[in-house]
């Protein structure tokens, strides 16, 4: 049965490719005979489907509908098809072979591996029955040809002739749809992706004013680790109401204006004379604040206004970057990877500044900065932020602003927040890194001060602070032995995050002024070391009594409970980037370590182009781009003093792991992170977070504009050609670079980074 279903996802992941490859056009070079031309509009080259397809591991999860950049509201069509619901394809409620549409929902993660949110979905209907009081019974059948993504709006045209049309704004949503004949919207507030479907909630209809209002409480599979939130509403449209149901607790829909319990919806009736227009604005903080979030943002009956405000404001995220040259299909790549890296974390205040946190009776208000959650931050933490601080820093102050806001506010720093609690999903304090890496890269309006007491309590103190440990939930016995012990699950990778946190953590204090701290913080962010075991030459779990399992029962390919969401091959590099010097010594010297650096690349390699087709839906045995553990591995080369290697092996990840397609990434991308490290990688720099250091490599476009707060750079690539990874030189304003590394001063200042480029090395 199993060899079956792999099969059938071979054809399936095949069709999909190579329908997409023909939506998209041909990946030619731009090379027409003229000189390579500059792009002045990013927004073409965006594909929100771009890793909207996939399967099982190899699905990127991505978003696909109506957002701005950083918003609240990310409506989108929650699909069905073949495999159903499927959570592992649904995680954003939206996979690229459905072929029906169960409902158009307001809010969304993006790449997340998680089922959440979804809620607050609306479907039109020609054919509303009151026995029927699910959005899903009213899916409709649509296809790729009738449906267009862009940044910032979604239309599709459904089965039935029903023309839609969503634009999002940062809390609220412009929604029309004209259908072919009189018909319904429903309003379904127990519809949810990975929720319980009992929470309660409550609708209230004024058929005079058009208008439905109400809440919603949210439980999903991550949320309700807080005992999830409320979702505030009102919705109104422009034309009369012609008919108006409501329902609840299973009971058929009947004439009525309010409804309360679970399985609660409404059913608007329309003359289908006019297309339906209907506006939204929802709070995760009050009623009133829906409303003033609605009349702030959607004043007018003006959808192609909206959808103008949308695009300018992608247009402002993603025309920091302008390449030049490349291939069209490179273009859309990073422009939609670029997308993708602002689709979250997610803003979660009104529009007056105020917010809500789990736990916290009164709302706060966020003064100088933009209150931000959903943040999958063991992944973002390694290319998201550190971005952010170089392309936005407005972006990288309110996510650190934020984390310091969740750490007063909820009394421990968080590792995985979503909407207004922590949902303790995955492991490390990875919340420290972030803060020091905007903190380092000198983002302004980050107090390095008001977050330090907190993170030293929380990391350094034998006694667990009044409000917990927070992402260092693990650490008592770490401070003791300087790694995580076998009796604690996924303890070699909490060793190494935590290592690499001490490292962070470590630049915050330097900040402040704690240099014994910072000197103490260094000496332990090595003990990782002590996980090596010389007898395989991996790094393993290791009891509190410093002994290792018998060597015999060890297979590093094994994905066991040793290592987050990895084998031993793949975190092998997890700790070199921050301590390149203790692999290479462990690894025995700089020959040891590229030797075992070339194994795991080249058997990456030759199981990308030998294995069957299959194996791309599940996890890779050696370098396994679709995961964050190993992100780093192709740098640690150039750290190393092998640039060559690192450009080479980069290269190959760029043009072997990411596409222009539905399929065009390897694994989820996790609010960000592929689309991130594309970006980046693509521009010839690569982060260690939580410190000032970029990590050069070679970029993979003749020349790329850079202009951030007014302040130009240009990277430049002599004598580029596709593919090319040869580096004779690398000039900072003219001057040679010597070594791997740049500041992040020096990058951010400088007016020009040149690579003189050739063909191979």
């Amino acid at each position: 049965m199993r060899g079956g279903t792999l099969s059938f996802a071979v054809i399936v992941s095949t069709t999909l490719a190579t329908a997409a490859a023909g939506a998209c056009g041909g990946g030619d070079d731009d090379d027409d005979g003229g000189p390579p031309t500059e792009v002045t509009d990013p927004l073409p080259y965006v594909d929100p489907t771009i890793g909207s397809g996939g399967l099982g591991y190899a699905h990127g999860a991505v978003f696909v509908g109506a957002a701005v950049p950083h918003g609240l509201v990310k409506l989108a069509p929650d699909t069905n098809g073949f495999f159903g619901t499927v959570g592992f394809q649904h995680f954003s409620g939206y996979w690229y072979g459905d072929d029906r549409i169960q409902a158009f929902s307001h809010l969304h993660l993006h790449g997340a591996g998680a089922s959440d949110l979804g809620v607050l979905a609306v479907m039109p209907t020609t054919a509303f029955d009151p026995t029927k009081t699910s959005v899903v019974d009213y899916e409709a059948r649509f296809t790729k040809a009738d449906e267009h993504a862009r940044a910032g709006s979604y239309q599709v045209t459904l089965a039935d002739g029903t023309a839609v049309e969503l634009v999002a704004t940062a809390h609220g949503a412009h929604h029309r749809y004209a259908l072919p004949g009189p018909g319904h919207l429903v309003l379904d507030l127990a519809k949810a992706l990975g929720g319980d479907g009992d929470a309660d909630a409550e609708v209230h209809l004024d058929p005079a004013a058009r208008e439905a209002t109400g809440r919603l409480h949210v439980a999903g599979s991550m949320s309700r680790a807080y005992g999830g939130f409320d979702l505030w509403f009102v919705a109104r449209t422009r034309q009369a109401w012609t008919s108006h149901q409501v329902w609840s607790g299973g009971a058929d829909a009947a004439t009525g204006e309010d409804a309360a319990g679970t399985g609660v919806g409404a059913a608007l009736g329309f003359d289908g004379a006019e297309p339906v227009e209907l506006q939204v604005g929802v709070s995760l903080v009050s009623a009133d604040g829906a409303r003033a979030n609605l009349d702030a943002e959607l004043p007018a009956w003006d959808l192609d206004a909206t959808r103008a405000a949308a695009e300018a404001a992608w247009r402002d995220r993603l025309g920091v970057v302008r390449v030049t040259g490349g291939s069209e299909a490179a273009r859309r790549t990073f422009y939609t990877s670029l997308y993708h890296a602002f689709l979250m974390p997610t803003e979660i205040q009104d529009v007056d500044g105020r917010y809500r946190l789990a736990g916290v009776d009164t709302p706060l208000t966020a003064d100088g900065w933009t209150q931000l959650s959903d943040m999958s931050l063991w992944d973002t933490y390694r290319t998201v932020h550190p971005l952010y601080a170089w392309l936005a820093p407005a972006s990288a102050r309110d996510a650190a602003r934020s984390l310091i806001a969740l750490g007063d506010g909820l009394g421990a720093y968080p590792r995985w927040p979503i909407a207004i609690g922590e949902s303790g999903t995955m492991l490390g304090a990875s919340a420290e890194i972030v803060v020091a890496d905007a903190v380092a890269r000198g983002v302004r309006g980050v107090d390095a001060a008001a977050a330090w007491p907190r993170l030293r309590a929380a990391a350094m103190d034998a006694t667990p602070p009044a409000g917990g440990r927070g992402g260092r939930d693990d650490v008592d016995e770490y401070l003791t032995l300087g790694y995580v012990p076998s009796s604690r699950g996924r303890s070699v990778s909490c060793t190494t995050e935590y290592a690499h946190d001490d490292v962070a953590l470590a630049t915050l204090a330097d900040a402040v002024g704690a240099d014994a701290d910072a000197a103490a913080l260094r000496t332990r962010s090595h003990g990782w070391r002590q996980l090596y075991d010389p007898a395989v030459g991996f790094l393993r779990a290791r009891a509190a009594d410093g002994s290792f399992a018998p060597a015999a029962d060890f297979d590093p390919l094994e994905l066991s409970d040793d290592y987050a969401e990895a084998n031993a091959w793949h975190s092998l590099w997890m700790a070199g980037l921050h301590d390149p010097d203790g692999l290479v010594e462990l690894l025995g010297g700089d020959a040891g370590f590229v030797d075992r650096l070339d194994t795991f690349f080249d058997e990456a390699a030759r199981d990308w182009d030998t294995a069957d087709p299959a194996a791309a839906n599940f996890p890779r045995p050696y370098y396994w781009h679709g995961n964050a553990p190993d992100l780093t591995a192709a740098f640690l080369y150039a750290q190393a003093g092998h640039p060559e290697a690192t450009r080479r092996w980069v290269r190959w990840i760029l043009d072997t792991h990411y596409a222009d397609t539905p399929e065009g990434l390897v694994g989820n991308d996790d609010g960000g992170t592929l689309g991130a490290w594309y970006v980046l990688a693509s521009l010839g720099v690569y982060p260690v977070a939580g410190t000032d250091r970029w990590i050069l490599g070679v970029p993979a476009f003749p020349a790329a504009h850079v202009e951030v707060d007014g302040h130009a750079l240009d990277i430049v690539a002599d004598g580029w050609i596709d593919g090319a990874i040869g580096v004779d030189a690398i000039l900072l304003d003219g001057v040679a670079v010597d070594g791997p590394y740049l500041s992040h001063a020096q990058l951010a200042g400088a007016h020009e980074l040149r690579f003189v480029t050739t063909p191979a090395d």
